[in-house]
């Protein structure tokens, strides 16, 4: 198989052939055509609460101590939890453009950690823009192939690809963290914290389509991409709907209860929406 080189600030972007489906294909990274434009995805990471005050404008500022400096977060069945290492592949990209054509991303695949939110896509051709369509997870054809071979990183730690390897295939993904069951604590690292641990294989997570709602109001805007032009997609990636309902006190490993991984992979399509 291709190799693919990444060049990563907590972050994995492959970049090889790319194609387009009823529209000209996307230009590479350095492309000097004046009649293009730029696409990134800004995934931002949050565990939404929308039943306590305050806790509406993301993970950073989502926090129950002082801004930025406690990692703990409200969901909206008021439990205090904390992500430690939630992290997905993003393969199969389409955008969509108002005549509902759609610009494949083949090869472009991203490694969503924490901590980065910006993604580069591909240069695209000028026009009008109005979604977006993604899978959480791998192709059947990188979901087998093993790091040292598969992903050529550039030495930055943090997120490794070799994290989501089992051994046989990939995890589409994962996430790890900790539940407080006492949620009127304060402290940062309170002593009664129960761990969770959830590793959800690529061929749950691989199995249905993100499909972002059609852009086109005042709230949501179209994206007009300009000759030149810098465009953003601006998505929540809402840990809070991933962990709905799950029982974070005794359901709490995907190692113990493997069943949990279909629950939290049927969950995956609803985490995401638009933040602008």
């Amino acid at each position: 198989m291709k190799k693919h080189t990444i060049a990563v600030l907590s972050l994995m972007v492959i970049i090889g052939s790319l194609m387009s489906v009823g529209m000209t294909s996307c230009k590479h990274k350095n492309s000097n055509n004046p009649d293009s434009a730029t696409f990134f995805f800004h995934f931002h990471t949050q565990i939404i609460d929308s039943t306590i005050g305050g806790n509406v404008d993301g993970y950073d500022s989502n926090t129950t101590g002082s801004f930025n400096y406690s990692p703990w977060c409200f969901d909206s069945l008021g439990r205090r939890i904390k992500l430690l290492v939630p992290q997905f592949f993003v393969s199969n990209i389409m955008l969509v453009n108002a005549n509902g054509n759609m610009l494949s991303l083949n090869n472009v695949v991203l490694l969503k950690g924490l901590d980065s939110e910006d993604y580069y896509l591909c240069k695209v051709p000028v026009g009008t823009y109005v979604s977006a369509m993604f899978t959480v997870g791998l192709s059947n054809a990188d979901d087998v192939t093993p790091p040292a071979t598969n992903f050529i990183t550039d030495g930055v730690p943090y997120p490794l690809q070799s994290s989501m390897w089992n051994g046989t295939n990939y995890y589409g993904m994962v996430v790890t963290g900790a539940y407080d069951p006492v949620a009127t604590d304060t402290a940062v690292n309170p002593s009664g914290a129960i761990p969770f641990s959830f590793q959800i294989p690529n061929s749950l997570t691989a199995a249905t389509q993100v499909s972002l709602p059609t852009r086109g109001s005042a709230a949501y805007p179209v994206y007009i991409a300009s000759a030149g032009s810098t465009n953003y997609i601006h998505v929540f990636c809402d840990y809070g709907k991933l962990l709905s309902g799950i029982n974070l006190a005794t359901s709490n490993q995907t190692s113990v209860n493997p069943l949990i991984a279909d629950t939290l992979a049927a969950r995956i399509p609803n985490m995401f929406r638009y933040e602008e």
